[in-house]
């Protein structure tokens, strides 16, 4: 009896502190390079409530539309060493935010803003409604917008 209490005592303790819990997959948003963890349940772009709102910018040639949601940032692209591709906005006047981003191949970098009528030529009224999107070439979200 006292062998088997010297057993299952140590095993109590260890997952009463915690070491029987598995990590979430449920990442923080931010602006830089947070994914999603390949198994957790992946979630369609066309399935968000921001998709109608979303603007490519990864692509070679920005819409009117992407060049207009992105008043306020200058973009750069570059192609890194291994292959990703990285896009970074720069903003343009002290209350926005820099915002940077890694695509890995086959990935899609869609600007969101909500409210495009805000912006005016290179400025923007809302600036809480522009963040970014990053999807794989399946269409699923890899990289959640902030504050979505």
């Amino acid at each position: 009896m006292k062998k088997l209490l010297w057993i299952i005592v140590p095993v109590v303790a260890l997952v009463l502190s915690g070491c029987g819990q598995t990590a979430s997959n449920n990442p923080t948003p931010t602006k830089t390079s947070s994914q999603l963890s390949a198994s957790s349940t992946m979630v369609k772009f066309s399935d968000q409530s921001y998709f109608k709102n979303a603007y490519l910018i990864s692509g070679d040639t920005l819409s009117a539309d992407a060049t207009a949601a992105l008043a306020g940032f200058k973009m750069e692209k570059k192609v890194l060493p291994d292959g990703t591709v990285q896009i970074n906005l720069k903003a343009e006047e002290a209350k926005y935010h820099d915002q940077s981003y890694t695509l890995k191949s086959g990935e899609q970098l869609y600007f969101i803003d909500k409210f495009l009528g805000d912006d005016q030529g290179n400025t923007e009224s809302n600036i809480g409604d522009d963040t970014a999107v990053v999807v794989d070439s399946q269409g699923n979200v890899t990289q959640v917008p902030a504050g979505f």
